[in-house]
C-alpha cells in the first residue's frame, strides 16, 4: 500500500459527479403509490444529477398532462435506487456504468463502446426489474486526471499511458492531488497504477509527491501551482472554467458512465407520452462540453439547477 500524505482541509466543494460506484440493493419495483396521473421524479444529490432531474421534471410538466412531483435531491446512489425499485420514486437518472456494474444483477466485465454499454445495461436492468431504461445523454461522467496546457506543452504528455512511461523513466518529481476516495478505490488510484503498468519502485518514490486532499481541492492545488496533476471528473465545470486538460484514458481503464432516465415500467405503459418526453432529453445534451457548462452554472455561478435545466430545454427545442 502506498504511504498516504493527507492534507486536511474543510469546506470542500463537491465534484460534478459522485462516481457511480456506490452499492445499491435491488427488488422488483412498483408504483409510487400516488394517483395514476402522478409521476414522482427524483435525483441524486450532486449538481449534475439534479440538473438532469429537473430536465425530466420540466419536460414532463410541459409535454404531458401528468401531475409531476418534485423529489429532486432524493439521496445518494443507493438511496435513489432503492426509492425507485421500491416504488417511492417513478423516475431518476442513473449512469450506464452503475446500472451494469453496481445494481443487481451486477456484471464484472467492462464494455468500451458507449452504445453497447447502454444496450447491455438496458437489457440487464429491464430483464430483472420493473423498469425501462430510456435514451442516454452522450457524455461520460467518470474519473479523469487533469493538468494544465502548460504542463502538457512542457512534457509532451497528453495521455495516461504516456504518464506511466514518464514516471517509469524516473520522473517522479511532479505533484499529483487525489481525493481520499479515489486514492483507495479499485477504480481509482490503485487500479489505474496497475492497469497502466506503473513500476512499483517508481510509484513508491512518486508517493512522496502524492497529496491526498478533500474532494474539490484537487482543482485548487492546480490553480495555485501546488500540483501539476490532479484527479477530477470529466463533466466537472471547473475543467473548462480553469482551462484544464484531461489526460486521455488511452487504454480504457475507466467504465463509461452515461446517464439515462430510468422509469417505472408501469408508468411507461400507462403513459407513453411520458416515455416520449423523456426520450427527447438525453440527446439534447451534446457531449461533455455542454454538461460542463451546465454544471458550472450551478456549482460556480450559483444558479438553481431548475432554472439551468429549463433554460437548456428551451434553447435545445425540447420544450
Amino acid at each position: 500500500m502506498l504511504k498516504r500524505r493527507d492534507v486536511l482541509r474543510a469546506g470542500c466543494t463537491m465534484g460534478a459527479g459522485a462516481i457511480a460506484g456506490c452499492s445499491g440493493s435491488g427488488s422488483q419495483s412498483g408504483s409510487s403509490g400516488g394517483s395514476s396521473n402522478e409521476i414522482v421524479v427524483g435525483s441524486k444529490t450532486f449538481a449534475e444529477n439534479r440538473i438532469l432531474g429537473y430536465m425530466a421534471y420540466e419536460a414532463l410538466s410541459e409535454l404531458t398532462d401528468l401531475r409531476v412531483v418534485d423529489e429532486i435531491g432524493y439521496g445518494a446512489t443507493s438511496t435513489a435506487w432503492e426509492g425507485l425499485v421500491e416504488g417511492r420514486l417513478d423516475l431518476y437518472w442513473e449512469y450506464t456504468g452503475t446500472l451494469r456494474l453496481t445494481h443487481p444483477p451486477a456484471q464484472e466485465s467492462l464494455i468500451e463502446d458507449p452504445e453497447e454499454q447502454a444496450r447491455a445495461a438496458r437489457e440487464s436492468i429491464e430483464s430483472t426489474h420493473d423498469l425501462v431504461v430510456l435514451s442516454r445523454a452522450p457524455f461520460n461522467n467518470t474519473y479523469t486526471v487533469v493538468t494544465t496546457p502548460e504542463w502538457i506543452d512542457e512534457t509532451g504528455i497528453s495521455s495516461l499511458g504516456a504518464l506511466a512511461d514518464h514516471v517509469n523513466a524516473g520522473n517522479t518529481d511532479q505533484t499529483i492531488a487525489l481525493g481520499p476516495s479515489f486514492y483507495d478505490r479499485a477504480d481509482g488510484w490503485p487500479g489505474l497504477l496497475d492497469h497502466y503498468g506503473f513500476d512499483p519502485a517508481a510509484v513508491e518514490e512518486w508517493d512522496e509527491n502524492v497529496e491526498v486532499v478533500s474532494l474539490g481541492l484537487t482543482y485548487e492545488f492546480l490553480d495555485i501551482g501546488r500540483a501539476q496533476l490532479g484527479m477530477g471528473f470529466l463533466t466537472d465545470g471547473r475543467i473548462d472554467v480553469d482551462g484544464l486538460e484531461p489526460l486521455a484514458d488511452d487504454e480504457s481503464f475507466w467504465p463509461i458512465y452515461s446517464p439515462c432516465p430510468c422509469l417505472s415500467a408501469s408508468v411507461a405503459e400507462a403513459h407513453p407520452e411520458a416515455r416520449d418526453a423523456l426520450d427527447r432529453i438525453g440527446p439534447s445534451v451534446d457531449g461533455a462540453g455542454d454538461i460542463r457548462e451546465l454544471n458550472a452554472a450551478v456549482t460556480i455561478d450559483g444558479r438553481s439547477a431548475q432554472s439551468v435545466a429549463r433554460e437548456h430545454l428551451e434553447s435545445a427545442g425540447v420544450i
